[in-house]
């Protein structure tokens, strides 16, 4: 591919993981719109809560298995075109006033939106060298955490000013531009199609099989996934409960995750490109998430502001060291089943969080806390035992 074309294709699947990434963490502020639902049902509203949130991220990693050999299959050309058109028909349907279109519409959204960090990373493998991957691993969530921050408190002004519906409706004409300008400046058709289904299984089970492969996932479960749990479900719940904060200060609490995660990750994976390391920031990953959420603990205990404001912060820089977890899952195999690679790891990594957030949001703050840590120290382990270097692999 020619480099302006090529820059310009990155560009457009990284706004497309910029839109996924703000459908992700949207809910995380949204807890008036969803206690109005709720209250004009006849529901309890931290179970409407948690099933909405959730519903994005059991699409997403049930989804991973099928999208990951259909990317691979068929380009990231023909695959987002599909899959972007659909994510916008989700989004206005959640637009529609009924709790049911509301969970139904973002569980669609979920599903679909699988292709975004798939295809983004595909394309790298493809287009980019290897010493390259972290960077532009790093650059992709660095866009995603700009969209959280946008999520939060920005979100919550907008939601005030237009509503809910109209808000969709807008996000829907951004996934239906993506889908065309994905398919007009992306080149990729699919390197795979030459294997058959039961190959593409057989790729799968390989997959499957490796320990390496389920460490990843589990990694960035107990890092990035426990802090996004928060972000976008019970966390509103917990700040407002535990310090009294209003809507407007919880969403101002919030973006502190999203910034940090920002600061953090794209010298993460600067730094892991030039000394040619993963597996270091992985362990570092897991210790920083661990020590954030005993500084989460002891903060819910003492309602403690100034515990509160460092947990939160090490919890984004914890998810900011992560983002060489996608990239050693895919380079532990040949560019050419990247997709399927990543598509693996995600489902681990967000099927965990889709169990969290219903979970959670369901129990007294504290109590999900506590859970959380004890995750987030199992993450310790799994990076030290179950990870290997795949860069030097290479």
């Amino acid at each position: 591919m020619k480099g302006s074309r090529r820059i310009a294709a990155a560009i457009v699947l990284l706004a497309a993981y910029m839109l996924v990434y703000f459908h992700r963490t949207m809910t995380g502020v949204m807890k008036p719109e969803v206690d109005y639902y709720a209250k004009y049902y006849g529901m309890d509203p931290g179970f409407l809560l948690g099933v909405l949130s959730s519903a994005y991220f059991y699409a997403y990693g049930a989804t991973q298995l099928f999208m990951g050999p259909f990317l691979d299959r068929y380009g990231v050309k023909r695959a987002n075109l599909v899959m972007f058109t659909l994510l916008g028909i989700g989004t206005l349907l959640m637009a529609l006033p009924s709790p049911v279109a509301l969970v139904a519409g973002r569980a669609i959204v979920g599903a679909t939106a699988t292709t975004a960090f798939l295809s983004y990373m595909r394309f790298s493998a493809l287009e980019f060298d290897i010493e390259m991957q972290a960077k532009l691993a790093s650059l992709a969530l660095f866009v995603g955490c700009v969209s959280t921050i946008i999520a939060t408190y920005p979100l919550r002004l907008l939601l005030n000013t237009t509503g809910l519906a109209l808000t969709l409706v807008l996000l829907a004409v951004v996934a239906l531009t993506i889908a065309v300008l994905a398919y007009t400046l992306s080149t990729d058709r699919g390197s795979s199609r030459e294997l058959s289904l039961k190959q593409q299984l057989l790729v799968m089970a390989r997959i499957a099989r490796n320990s390496h492969s389920w460490g990843c996932g589990l990694v960035a479960l107990t890092t990035y996934g426990v802090g996004t749990a928060y972000q976008a479900a019970w966390g509103q719940m917990h700040l407002s409960s535990t310090y009294g904060m209003d809507k407007y200060t919880v969403s101002m609490y919030l973006m502190l995750i999203a910034i940090a995660f920002a600061v953090s990750t794209l010298p993460t994976g600067y730094l892991s490109d030039r000394l040619k390391r993963r597996k270091p920031f992985a362990v570092a990953a897991a210790v920083v998430s661990a020590i954030a959420w005993i500084l989460m603990y002891q903060s819910t205990l003492r309602a403690n502001l100034a515990l509160l404001e460092a947990s939160l912060v090490l919890v984004g820089v914890s998810q900011g060291l992560q983002i060489v977890a996608p990239t050693m899952a895919k380079e532990a195999y040949s560019a050419e089943v990247s997709g399927t690679a990543v598509a693996f790891f995600n489902s681990i990594l967000f099927i965990g969080i889709a169990l969290l957030q219903l979970t959670l949001s369901m129990l007294n703050p504290l109590h999900s806390v506590i859970i959380s840590l004890a995750i987030a120290l199992l993450g310790i382990p799994i990076a030290v035992l179950m990870l290997r270097e795949t860069l030097q692999h290479k």
